[in-house]
């Protein structure tokens, strides 16, 4: 999977450069250039994101057992930057949300079914912010093939998605544990290997109450909806202001074909890719469509590599406190 998962990494950077190729590389950086220091805003444009999924995931936490809300910030904003800039799979993310969180001391069993169906959220809402794509490709009158396209994917993360529930009720988080987590019994540190039948009913109480399920995934949803002010500030500092339906297309749409491709990095080179074919849809020039892109690239730099030295850090000081003076590192 690390291999398959560096291949995509390296396709999607092609795909990249093929694009900046296609096109003229003097407008996209030109257009780049116009953004300036209004770069270093895009992060508090894209804070609101954080703040709501954050609250969307401490739902999934049962009563009296979750973490404070500084501390899932933390543990969300750390685990977002490795899954965005490290070739994890799409595994990293959940993972390093669950050390960060066991690193605070919140038991393991509680942050591994937290996450699990937090996966389970993700997709949900993905699905639905995907169908509000579509829904103004269709009020717009544009784009039919998209439709379909987005249609069959739609489809395709709901089968799987319902899949994902069943496997979790069944009471299968030793194969998730083993196989999708990458954890063994003497290599995790946590011990969750032999917590799995707790960590599973934990899941399975969690899913008893579909409340909090439905809330949760309305947050998502909600939070993906936010990260439309980051695309529309980016095309005002620009120079190019987008329309709130541009927005909200280019963004869902962009989002539904990353999801789909878990397996490269950050999504590269796909949501380049897509962010060219729906300006098409929409009359937007590819150049800048292409730099706009770029530019929440450079968000992803912003705030990801200081979550990855976070990171980096936490294991280390952890690392620290496991080793006694007596007997060296």
């Amino acid at each position: 999977m690390k291999a398959v998962t560096i291949f995509a990494a390296i396709a999607g950077l092609t795909i990249i450069a093929l694009l900046l190729a296609w096109q003229d590389a003097g407008a996209v950086m030109d257009s780049l250039w116009a953004l300036g220091w209004g770069l270093v805003l895009l992060p508090l444009a894209w804070l609101p994101y954080l703040v709501v999924s954050t609250v969307s995931w401490r739902l999934l936490f049962l009563d009296g057992r979750g973490p404070n809300l500084l501390r899932a910030l933390r543990a969300y904003w750390v685990g977002h930057a490795v899954g965005a800039l490290l070739p994890t799979a799409g595994v990293g993310e959940p993972v390093v949300k669950v050390r960060m969180l066991v690193h605070d001391r919140l038991a393991g069993v509680d942050a591994s079914a937290s996450v699990v169906v937090d996966k389970t959220v993700e997709a949900l809402s993905l699905i639905v912010w995907g169908l509000v794509g579509v829904a103004v490709l269709v009020a717009t009158q544009t784009g039919g093939d998209f439709v379909v396209a987005a249609l069959i994917g739609s489809g395709l993360i709901a089968a799987g998605t319902v899949g994902f529930i069943a496997v979790q009720r069944a009471g299968a988080f030793g194969f998730v544990t083993q196989r999708i987590f990458g954890l063994s019994r003497t290599g995790d540190g946590l011990g969750l290997a032999d917590k799995a039948d707790e960590v599973d009913a934990i899941i399975r109480r969690l899913y008893d109450q579909p409340g909090r399920i439905a809330w949760s995934t309305a947050l998502r949803t909600a939070a993906r909806a936010l990260m439309t002010i980051e695309i529309l500030v980016a095309a005002y500092l620009m120079g190019q202001p987008l329309t709130l339906w541009e927005a909200v297309m280019l963004r869902s749409l962009a989002s539904a074909l990353n999801g789909a491709a878990f397996a490269v990095p950050g999504g590269l080179g796909i949501q380049e890719g897509a962010f060219v074919a729906l300006g098409a849809v929409a009359g937007l020039s590819p150049e800048y469509m292409l730099a706009l892109s770029l530019a929440t690239r450079g968000r992803e730099l912003l705030v990801g590599v200081p979550g990855v030295l976070a990171w980096k850090h936490a294991e280390g000081k952890a690392l620290l406190k496991r080793v006694s003076p007596g007997r060296g590192a």
